[in-house]
């Protein structure tokens, strides 16, 4: 009797792990498609740099090596439709870059969901302290932006835009 008993609670678990190895599928990340949504920088990059402008700030200028990366951080988003990702945090974006072979002294990243038009992501970023934090970095010199579209799910529009100042550019000054 026993036997049985444990025969068909392997069965039965057998089962379950099939049905929930199904379900995965729906879930975040599943079948969805994403593609590249092209963006103005150059219009982008303006409406940056006159917010900064009016906070006493230098100019960036865009990057195409922080467009790349920004890119790829946009499909990793869009993909698990979600922007809860471990590659969002200041190693990861550190390790993002320097693995794209980008030497730094300065990084920050802002992501956005859901905003249909690069207007409405900035105003969002504007209105979070940390996001908007990251847009008045003083020591970041270069800007890369990326927008990606998801088929389906909660978000469907993703934004990433990543400030850094490259070796390339010198240090920051000390103050």
């Amino acid at each position: 009797m026993r036997r049985k008993l444990r025969a068909g609670a392997l069965v039965s678990l057998a089962m379950a792990g099939m049905f929930l190895s199904a379900c995965a599928s729906f879930g975040p990340g599943g079948d969805a498609d994403v593609v590249d949504v092209p963006v103005d920088r150059s219009a982008a990059l303006a409406k940056v740099n006159a917010y900064r402008s009016s906070r006493g700030l230098h100019a960036l200028s865009l990057d195409p090596r922080l467009n790349e990366v920004s890119k790829e951080m946009a499909h990793l988003i869009a993909q698990r439709d979600s922007m809860n990702v471990r590659a969002h945090s200041a190693s990861g974006l550190a390790r993002r870059l320097d693995g794209s072979g980008y030497e730094n002294y300065a990084g920050a990243e802002n992501l956005g969901a859901g905003y249909r038009d690069f207007d409405a992501a900035l105003a969002g970023w504007k209105g979070s302290k940390d996001h908007d934090k990251n847009l008045l970095n003083p020591y970041v010199t270069r800007i890369g932006l990326a927008r990606t579209k998801r088929s389906d799910g909660k978000w469907q529009n993703f934004w990433v835009m990543i400030l850094s100042r490259p070796k390339e550019d010198g240090p920051p000054a000390v103050n």
